[in-house]
């Protein structure tokens, strides 16, 4: 149910619209005029340069089994250690100088041909360096011959 102050209202809009759109219609007419120089320009407003949302897709998970690997083991060459065998003679050789124990002036265990001291005396080798104490000019100290 329409009341009658709607339908007026109604009706005095469209008439109001109708009313524009002659007088613009008018309007752009009279404005035209007959040159020879005419431009026609439409301009569209250009919002500028948007740049796109980033866009990641994560890639596919690849699974590969890898490949058995064999890998021969280098062969081992284990050469014994050289042995080797020294004769000390038939009386021994206690310190490796090369003299046996029983002729051996440093060797305590056997007296120097009975003395019963023997690094006494001027056979005899007090600081044990090899040289008899008569031809050693420090016969108590080890590290002078």
């Amino acid at each position: 149910m329409k009341t009658l102050t709607s339908l007026i209202a109604r009706n005095t809009l469209r008439a109001a619209t109708l009313a524009a759109i002659a007088v613009a219609a008018f309007a752009g007419a009279s404005s035209a005029q007959a040159r020879d120089n005419v431009q026609l320009s439409i301009n569209v407003g250009n919002p500028g340069y948007v740049q796109p949302a980033p866009v990641y897709v994560q890639p596919r998970p690849v699974y590969v089994q890898p490949r058995p690997v064999y890998v021969q083991p280098r062969p081992v060459y284990v050469q014994p250690a050289p042995v080797y065998v020294q004769r000390n003679g038939a009386w021994g050789d206690r310190d490796r100088d090369g003299v046996p124990n029983i002729y051996d002036r440093n060797d305590r265990r056997h007296p120097h041909h009975g003395h019963r001291d023997w690094s006494r005396g001027p056979n005899g080798d007090a600081d044990r360096d090899g040289v008899p104490n008569r031809f050693d000019r420090f016969p108590s100290n080890p590290n002078y011959r």
